[in-house]
């Protein structure tokens, strides 16, 4: 006899609420089919489930099955809905995940153009940071990424689409505005710094000491430029976002040229993609942007 699913539902169904009559309601089969379908489990492992006729108390090799069962149908349930979610897509689902100055400025044009051209295709779009996109893609969550990744990322395709600089982000009152010049580090002593969670990859010891040093951190980046427009601090962001910034702002380029973030796409293997992702993948890359 094989160990069925089922025997395994019906199983955990009794055991979390020790109760059979209530069991059955939850998994919608009549107590004599649950209770049927325990001794055939117990029969099938050569021990009993429960101590006494009860079922409110598990024996020593009945907890064991319940915590080795709960572990397979999470995986189980996890399966079916990785199944449903590529049956979907194969009709046409595009799942894209893309850093906010991405998803803000470079992206609403080229899904403009791509939904004229595919009507049929359902996108989903999603902004989050760079470390969550790649984590997106790895978990098969999203079909294609844009962020700033490691070169060595593993189990994905990656490809270079632009760099851009970071700029020093302020209100357009602010006194830096006025320095008629690059700002340099020195410029931020004394100054409140917002850390945008952005600079990362930035190696320079004196941006480094000047985020350590920071006692604000805002990740959202509509609310860190709303804040910044307010006069409560400066931040540190990619230049690509002064396109879309309100006239409350300035976007003011460093001295340091070498503060730079490059944006890659990454995917999957190439022939896990479905053919509506594919085309879109096929889309991005045809587009325009910064150069380098």
């Amino acid at each position: 006899m094989t160990i069925k699913i089922t025997n395994l539902q019906f199983f955990v169904a009794v055991a979390t609420s020790q109760n059979l009559t209530q069991a059955a309601q939850r998994v919608h089969r009549t107590p004599a089919a649950v209770s049927l379908s325990l001794k055939q489990l117990e029969e099938e492992l050569g021990g009993p489930l429960f101590e006494g006729e009860r079922k409110n108390q598990l024996s020593p090799l009945g907890r064991f099955v319940l915590q080795e069962a709960q572990r397979e149908l999470n995986h189980f349930e996890k399966t079916i809905s990785t199944i449903k979610t590529y049956a979907k897509a194969e009709t046409g689902l595009v799942r894209v995940a893309a850093v906010p100055s991405f998803a803000i400025t470079l992206l609403p044009p080229l899904l403009k153009a791509f939904h004229q051209q595919y009507p049929q295709f359902h996108l989903d779009i999603r902004d989050m940071d760079s470390q969550k996109v790649a984590q997106a893609v790895l978990s098969g969550e999203v079909d294609i990424g844009i962020a700033t990744v490691p070169a060595s990322l593993p189990n994905v395709s990656q490809e270079f689409l632009f760099a851009d600089a970071f700029c020093l982000v302020c209100a357009a009152s602010h006194p830096l505005c006025a320095l008629g010049r690059p700002v340099r580090w020195s410029d931020l002593e004394g100054q409140t710094f917002i850390d945008s969670g952005m600079g990362g990859a930035i190696n320079a010891a004196e941006f480094r000491h000047i985020r350590d040093q920071s006692t604000l951190s805002v990740r959202n980046t509509t609310s860190l430029l709303a804040l910044v427009a307010q006069g409560l601090g400066v931040t540190l962001l990619p230049e690509l976002l002064s396109h879309s910034a309100s006239q409350q702002l300035r976007f003011l380029p460093l001295a340091d040229e070498r503060i730079m973030r490059t944006v890659s796409v990454i995917t999957p293997p190439r022939d896990s993609l479905n053919h509506a992702s594919y085309l879109f993948l096929k889309a991005l890359k045809a587009s325009p942007f910064p150069p380098v």
